[in-house]
Parts: C-alpha cells; structure tokens; sequence
C-alpha cells in the first residue's frame, strides 16, 4: 500500500464547546448545563478523522485553515493524532481559527452556532499546488464539506481533469450561495444533504418533492438525504433506484443514544472511506449508517468507529435484520 493519500477532505475544522442540557431552551429561556466538553471538531476535521480511522494512519490528507492562535495548534496535534496528514492545513495570520457552540439536549438532538473565523479565508491561491500534487496522485476520492465555493469549484476542476470522483456535502454554503451551489452539485459524484439542506436547496420538505425537484433541475448524480433518526436514502438518478439505509438498531445492540452531534460526519467519513477501498456504493452506504449510529451511541462528536469496530457491528446488526432497502425512483 503507497504512503500516500487515498482521500483528500476540504473544509471546516472548529473547536467545537458542547453543553449538555435537559433540553434545548426556548427563547428566552435559561436552562442548566449539566456537563461541557471542549474538543477539537468541524465537518472537515470530523470526516478526515472519521475516514482515517477506517483507512489507517496517513491515508487521509485535511485541506482547511486555521488562525494563528492558541487553538490552532491544539487542532493540528488532535488530527495528527489520528494518523490525519495535516500539511494542507494552512495557519492564517492575525485569524482566530473556527469554533463552533453546541447545545445538546438528553435524546441527543442539537443546535449549534458557528464562528467561520479562519475558516472563511480558505482561498485556492492559498492552498499549494505542489503539496496537491504530491498528494493527488494516489488519491482516490475527494471530499468536499463546507470550504468557500471557490475552493469547492477549484477542487471540483482538479477531480474532474483528473478523473477522481469528488463528494460534497455543501451544508451551511447553501443559505447564502443556493444557485451557485445549484450549479455546482450536479457535477459531484455524490452530494450528500440532510432534511433542512435538501429544504433549502431544493425547496422541498420531503422526500417525493425532493426526488421531483431533483429530476426537474436535471440532476444525474446521487444524491444522498442523511434523514437522521430515520436512517438516510441514496437515490441513482440514472438507475432509477433509491436505496434505503435504516438507522442502526441501537438497543439491541445494547447501546443508546448519547449525541447525535458529529454523525452526518461520521456517516460522511466512512461512506468516501469505503469508497475509496473500492466497494460499492450500496456497501459504501451501509457502513455509512453503521458509522453514524455507533457515533451517536458516544458522547464525543468524533466518536465514529475503527474499522475492525465498525464491520463487528455491521455483522451483528446485519443477524437483527439490518439491511438495505431498495425501491424504484418515482418518475415525475
């Protein structure tokens, strides 16, 4: 096996304050915090690690931005530690890096509020095309999260000339860009969104009216909808197939729900993880699940599994029934 990559990820690292309530206040409310960690996180920080784990120690190279302060140099350590190359992780002068401030209630929901800080100055004239192209040359998927559009549409140009499969998952890119993101998404591989990104971007409020949308704006790509406590479906425009992943059954395997902060990562991380092994996309969605529950079955946003973890689990669950399902696409 090379040293070198098999997955590059694009986009946010923050450090994520997460406080642990009864439940989510209402405005204007005060509610108690019974408990507050303060670990390193962000979609891009999440899904490299989420994918290292799967892959092993320096398979996995992070492209994102940091300031030069204090916490800083506590994430470049933290991915480090994961066996993440973070040599495209770039320290921006006179920047604060990312934090993100979490509230997560006693099922597990959230609601977060995010400082972009470094961030946001992630430009393709920062990132260094000799690093990039050292580290392309064994890749085998690139994943995109939430990193400014530029740098979206300048990695989506590298993938394409070079035949490398990119995955998007735009999330907080949509409010602001909905039409540039439009125009970008139907030329990823896969595009993953979650019930309110698929209510922005598409103006749908479910599933069926997202499918029709989707058709009507010509998209050919998968799309993946991560529908939380629901599991998460992949639909193949082409195939005319939806395949369905339910949510992992938890209490029979002894688990709970602790936090669901971080899934949509985990589930990101180890859907281009498997990818990039060279499975299919439906074993690729299937992991992904497993992932995503055993995530939220920790109290740690980066709480997804190492791969020997994962495919024990995926075995035991599959003996409880758990399985893909798989249907026709609606025609519209």
């Amino acid at each position: 096996m090379s040293d070198m990559s098999s997955l590059i990820v694009c986009g946010a690292i923050n450090w994520d304050t997460t406080c642990f309530v009864d439940h989510l206040p209402l405005p204007g409310e005060e509610v108690t915090v019974s408990q507050i960690t303060c670990v390193s996180g962000g979609t891009a920080g999440n899904v490299a690690v989420a994918a290292a784990r799967i892959l092993g120690a320096r398979r996995v190279d992070l492209i994102g931005a940091l300031g030069d302060d204090e916490i800083g140099g506590r994430q470049v350590a933290a991915v480090e530690a994961e066996g993440v190359n973070s040599e495209g992780v770039l320290r921006i002068a006179g920047q604060q890096s990312g934090q993100a401030f979490i509230l997560v209630d006693r099922s597990g929901q959230n609601v977060i509020a995010s400082h972009l800080g470094a961030n946001a100055g992630l430009h393709p004239r920062l990132i260094d095309e000799a690093w990039l192209g050292r580290q392309i040359e064994d890749c085998r998927g690139i994943v995109l999260t939430d990193p400014p559009l530029e740098v979206v549409k300048r990695l989506m140009e590298i993938g394409s000339q070079r035949g490398i499969p990119v995955l998007w998952d735009p999330g907080i890119l949509i409010t602001a860009n909905r039409d540039a993101v439009h125009a970008s998404a139907r030329e990823v591989a896969v595009l993953f969104l979650n019930e309110t990104e698929a209510c922005a971007l598409l103006g749908a409020d479910d599933f069926n009216t997202s499918m029709q949308r989707l058709q009507e704006l010509g998209f050919r790509n998968r799309i993946v909808l991560k529908i939380g406590a629901r599991g998460a479906v992949m639909a193949e425009p082409e195939g005319g197939l939806v395949l369905e992943v339910p949510v992992l059954p938890l209490s029979e395997l002894g688990m709970g729900v602790i936090n669901a902060v971080g899934c949509g990562d985990a589930f990101v991380g180890a859907f281009a993880a498997y990818c990039a092994l060279g499975a299919g996309f439906d074993k690729s969605l299937l992991m992904a699940g497993v992932a995503a529950g055993l995530n939220a079955a920790r109290a740690e946003t980066r709480g997804s599994p190492d791969r020997v973890s994962l495919e024990k689990t995926a075995d035991h669950a599959a003996r409880l029934g758990f399985a893909l399902g798989e249907r026709s696409l609606p025609q519209y």
